[in-house]
């Protein structure tokens, strides 16, 4: 992919376009792995276009791209070795592997720790296979968890009435949540490695967008009912995050 660059006051901020059709009115800027700024365009904008605009934009672009690596050292090289640290609610717990005669591996949070049960193999495991067996475990509690909470929230929300909405559970890369036009909430599952407040602020948040689709005085003023400390809960998410979302 051919690269370009922008010059913010003597540094070169090389960068790649990357078109996508889901992407229908601005630039995106991303980080890729290797560290390189990725610009995510809709298809109608030509390459002179998106690099006056990231010209004109230097300043902001390189504030970016120092924060965002300085964030992306900060994520989590997970191993899946025994004792490693891993998130769940907030907290976080060694992994340890326990074996069972069991044909099947299981996870299980119990004593403080996250223990991966399984049938003792002569070969180690691959990495991919248990990162695998993580984020099935971590699928299957957040939705054990987020069902309940979205009930306990709805039913203190004047406008939710009857059963509560319908949820949905997706991996998003940047996002934790949202609401549709029709009704359903979808929620991240990587939501459940956050604290148990930043978790229901994303769900109020959502109810309050059964009321009010937009992010105007009047969706704050719901949401300020409903969960009145969402300020901490969301800087704690705009901050830390990141962490969550590996």
């Amino acid at each position: 992919m051919k690269r370009e660059s922008i010059n913010n006051d003597g540094e070169v901020i090389d960068y790649e376009v990357i078109y996508r059709p889901a992407v229908t009115r601005r630039l995106h800027l991303e980080l890729g792995a290797d560290g390189l700024l990725q610009v995510v365009a809709p298809r109608r904008w030509s390459r002179r276009a998106i690099h006056s605009t990231l010209q004109q934009r230097a300043p902001h672009v390189a504030r970016f791209v120092t924060r965002a690596r300085l964030r992306q050292q900060d994520l989590p090289d997970y191993q899946y070795a025994d004792g490693e640290q891993h998130p769940f609610m907030g907290e976080w717990y060694p992994l340890r592997f326990r074996e069972t005669l069991s044909a099947r591996a299981e996870v299980e949070l119990r004593d403080g720790q996250i223990c991966i049960v399984r049938r003792p193999v002569e070969s180690p495991v691959s990495k991919k296979s248990l990162q695998s067996l993580m984020q099935r475990w971590y699928r299957r509690q957040a939705l054990q968890q987020f069902t309940t909470r979205l009930a306990a929230i709805s039913e203190t929300a004047s406008w939710v009435t009857g059963i509560p909405p319908e949820m949905r559970l997706r991996r998003m890369k940047r996002t934790w949540g949202n609401c549709s036009s029709r009704r359903v909430i979808t929620l991240n599952p990587h939501l459940l490695k956050a604290p148990e407040n930043c978790i229901d602020y994303v769900i109020a948040h959502e109810v309050c967008h059964l009321r009010e689709l937009n992010h105007g005085k009047a969706f704050y003023a719901l949401q300020d009912e409903l969960f009145p400390g969402w300020r901490e809960a969301k800087a704690h998410l705009r901050t830390k995050g990141h962490i969550y979302l590996v």
